[in-house]
């Protein structure tokens, strides 16, 4: 079996490392757990999940052929920070600094690890580069983790193709007769964007699961109307404007992928224009309806399609970058992970809550709401270099009373 990743980019592995030249697009997932470990004991059970998983231990690099390609590096290690707090410290602010904080593709690693310890408790932390990765895969990493660290033993993975290989898409075209590729005109700016959380309890969770099944929607149809008709009340500006909200979409079911750590999403807009006249459930079960088929091989040929005709088959890597500069204008993105796919209890250490993921999904000043259930209760955050104040005690509030 091939536990070595050598390959090029998938077409919308190469949008986020393109993207990633002008814009961080780097994300991160948090774990509160009940319990303690030694962070020699930590940085061990990271080693263990990063010989499981082959997008571990690589770097981006130029082939001969003007292509971005995943390389593997030997003996690279994932490096672990510890930050030793009493148990009222805000871990969200290792999370925002995790986003201001660029990763290096050209060397790697292009996963970062934060061990949040408190006297009882744990906060970990993982960032990731969106090009090799995606919010269900850093939930795998976390189980994975968790797993090793109790002594679990972990089988590794084989090597994943990309999306496109999955559905018989070829690779990107060669480019040959030029001495070299289109340089970059990198310019970063710093950011520094802002997180908070917030966690529903397990009670008003069932509610929102029985009362959005009962009304014809989803969990996410439910947020996707609370998140919006808050920003409207909240952004005078936003009061009539027509909004654009972004759903990420896992492609693991329609491509029958195991548990492998990579990029496996699509992305659905959804348009809300003059509808402030519906009700709340009619807007949750409109959202609901914006993103049927989504789950299929078709949705995923097609969207990659999209990305195909703009990043493959040429050098001009800058050209690249004006088109996609155009691109990703949303007001709002509700990623929802969903409920965990995975137990909380590790025996001695059991997770409490998850969080994410927390991600700057446009150019910095959308609301980016990160929704994920882990052990019956919700747990949502929100991401964004102008965050609305109050943003998801608000979103909390009109679905309490909508599931009244």
């Amino acid at each position: 079996m091939e536990n070595q990743q050598n390959r090029t980019l998938g077409a919308f592995e190469k949008t986020f490392w393109l993207l990633d030249q002008i814009d961080s697009k780097d994300f991160v997932l948090a774990a509160e757990i009940d319990g303690r470990e030694t962070e020699e004991a930590w940085q061990l059970a990271i080693k263990k999940v990063q010989q499981r998983h082959p997008n571990l231990s690589v770097k981006i690099v130029m082939d001969p052929f003007h292509r971005p390609v995943l390389k593997h590096v030997p003996g690279m290690e994932i490096p672990l920070r510890t930050v030793d707090v009493e148990n009222d410290y805000r871990w969200e602010q290792e999370a925002e600094k995790e986003l201001s904080t660029r990763f290096n593709t050209e060397t790697g690693p292009l996963v970062r690890v934060v061990l949040v310890q408190k006297p009882e408790n744990t906060v970990l932390l993982v960032a990731a580069s969106h090009t090799i990765s995606d919010g269900t895969s850093l939930t795998y990493f976390i189980r994975d983790v968790l797993s090793a660290v109790t002594g679990q033993e972990l089988e590794p993975m084989k090597a994943q193709r990309s999306n496109d290989e999955e559905v018989g898409f070829p690779e990107d075209v060669a480019i040959v007769g030029q001495e070299q590729a289109t340089s970059l005109e990198n310019n970063f700016k710093p950011v520094f964007p802002k997180v908070s959380t917030l966690r529903i309890d397990r009670e008003t969770t069932h509610k929102i699961i029985e009362k959005s099944r009962l009304e014809g929607t989803t969990v996410h149809g439910v947020l996707c109307a609370a998140v919006l008709i808050a920003s409207r009340k909240m952004r005078p500006e936003w009061a009539d404007k027509k909004i654009e909200m972004i759903s990420p979409v896992c492609s693991r079911r329609a491509l029958k992928l195991d548990d492998n750590f990579g990029l496996n999403i699509t992305t659905q807009a959804v348009y809300f224009e003059e509808e402030q006249h519906l009700t709340f459930w009619d807007i949750a079960r409109l959202a609901k309806a914006e993103l049927e088929g989504t789950h299929t091989v078709e949705h995923v040929k097609n969207y990659l399609g999209i990305f195909r005709d703009l990043t493959f088959n040429s050098a001009d890597l800058q050209r690249m970058i004006e088109v996609l500069k155009e691109a990703f204008n949303h007001q709002i993105m509700v990623t929802n992970l969903g409920r965990a796919k995975f137990h909380s209890d590790f025996g001695k250490l059991q997770i409490k809550a998850l969080y994410g993921p927390m991600v700057r999904s446009g150019k910095g000043h959308e609301q980016t709401v990160g929704a994920i259930t882990c052990n019956g209760s919700l747990s949502l955050t929100n991401t964004s270099d102008s965050p609305i104040t109050g943003l998801l005690p608000a979103i909390e509030k009109i679905v309490r009373e909508a599931c009244e």
